[in-house]
């Protein structure tokens, strides 16, 4: 299994450019999976719901079935790590938007469309295979994920 990360601080473009590989993957016939980081557990999911209701009354875990998808949500701390060991074997490419302080194999996406730009080389990040700006860069980074997606190497 190929790991990427996509990093960048807020309105750089990371979830544009993974719906884009996302969408390359799936054209090439892959299996591709996404873990997306989100700062809050508060407006994920809604309260309102039934999910939500089941989650506040302590369910470790709810299974939501759709016609056409399966939604399982765990009451407990996420750990990346043994997120992607889970998906070892499952999936051809697993994209994680987010995390930037983990070793992963990494894109960094260098302008915020709202805040200018962004220096996110003081924040320490390692592994980083490519920086860009999705305002200029978006098709040689699309090139770029397509040559390195095909490559056979593995995480």
């Amino acid at each position: 299994m190929k790991v990427l990360q996509v990093v960048g601080f807020k309105n750089t473009g990371k979830t544009t450019l993974i719906q884009r590989m996302v969408a390359l993957l799936k054209s090439k016939g892959k299996r591709v999976a996404v873990i997306k980081h989100h700062h809050l557990d508060q407006g994920v999911i809604d309260a309102g719901t039934d999910t939500g209701s089941f989650l506040e009354e302590g369910a470790d875990l709810t299974i939501l079935n759709t016609p056409n998808m399966t939604v399982r949500t765990e009451n407990v701390q996420p750990s990346l790590e043994v997120q992607v060991m889970q998906l070892a074997g499952e999936v051809d490419v697993l994209l994680i938007e987010g995390y930037k302080r983990e070793e992963y194999p990494k894109i960094v996406l260098t302008h915020s469309f709202t805040d200018g730009h962004t220096n996110v080389d003081k924040i320490g990040l390692r592994n980083v295979l490519k920086h860009a700006d999705m305002r200029y860069d978006e098709g040689n980074i699309i090139q770029w994920f397509d040559e390195w997606s095909s490559d056979d190497e593995t995480v």
